[in-house]
């Protein structure tokens, strides 16, 4: 699965991690149409109409790699939380053992791996895709009570399960047990 099949499935480009303090830490921007590179957080950035900082999102990492010359994806997740991508990347972000001890061990293998990969040249890239809002209706009671069905999670199962078919294994950084949760 390369960057071609996401993008034709709804993807956008939304950001790429790059290296901070010496390259001690990292962050995700956004290169702007002028040039300049802009820290994603706060800024409200929009992917078909939705901001980066609400809803649920799918989305992939995606690299390049230089012997086949084509974006590969090697990473599919999903952001649940109520900060969108938003939140996402901020729990990345503190996967930094020394910001957060008690923060899960798929957020500090991604922080780390992102200050290995970034210095030897791997260039990464996010894409994402916001996952439709529907409602639904139930009765509490004898009350009627509408709220929003978040699943993500199904379509982030899909997309694996689309990418296994593809290509007969998970992509790079995902793990079975990512998978069968």
């Amino acid at each position: 699965m390369n960057l071609k099949y996401i993008m034709d499935l709804g993807f956008t480009y939304i950001a790429y991690p790059f290296l901070i303090n010496d390259g001690k830490n990292i962050k995700f921007a956004k290169l702007r149409n002028d040039g300049e590179v802009k820290d994603i957080h706060g800024k409200g950035g929009k992917v078909n109409g939705r901001k980066l900082n609400e809803g649920y999102w799918v989305y992939c990492f995606v690299e390049f790699n230089s012997l086949s010359q084509e974006w590969e994806v090697i990473y599919i997740g999903k952001a649940e939380g109520e900060k969108g991508m938003e939140g996402r990347f901020s729990s990345y972000i503190s996967g930094d053992p020394k910001h957060n001890k008690r923060n899960g061990p798929q957020n500090r293998d991604m922080y780390q791996r992102m200050l290995e990969w970034i210095p030897q040249g791997r260039q990464i890239r996010v894409y994402a895709f916001p996952i439709p809002q529907t409602y639904t209706t139930k009765n509490y009671f004898g009350l009627e009570k509408t709220f929003p069905v978040q699943d993500a999670k199904w379509y982030e199962y899909s997309l694996l399960e689309m990418y296994e078919k593809i290509n007969g294994k998970l992509p790079l950084l995902n793990t079975q047990s990512n998978y069968d949760q």
